[in-house]
């Protein structure tokens, strides 16, 4: 069965990258361009990995990360946080927080190797 990926980015360049560099591989990537109703996208689609911006028009992805890491039934899933902002991987060691981080602009070769790591682990 292949992997579902769920990506919530509200840069459509960031988006169509995205897509562009984990397309070559047999995962289902699913979209979105803002972070209205997130926790339910995630309940619905049931992810295997999620990547996300932590700025998301209008919405915090830092905290959307904290409300899925306290839910049970989706704390398993991964989160990879992605941000353009100085010092913004801190997010990493905070409770709930992400199991990664990406800092934009984003090395393809480091995007790719994060996403292989979460999904195994």
């Amino acid at each position: 069965m292949n992997k579902k990926i769920v990506i919530f980015d509200d840069d459509q360049e960031i988006l169509t990258a995205m897509e562009s560099v984990l397309d070559f591989v047999d995962w289902d990537l699913v979209t979105f361009s803002s972070g209205q109703d997130a926790m339910q996208v995630i309940f619905n689609e049931k992810p295997d990995l999620i990547l996300m911006d932590i700025l998301l028009d209008g919405f915090d992805g830092r905290e959307i990360c904290q409300a899925i890491k306290k839910d049970p039934t989706l704390q398993h899933i991964p989160i990879i946080l992605i941000s353009g902002q100085p010092n913004a991987e801190a997010v990493k060691h905070q409770d709930y927080g992400p199991n990664d981080f990406l800092s934009k602009p984003f090395n393809i070769g480091d995007l790719i190797d994060k996403v292989y790591f979460q999904l195994a682990s």
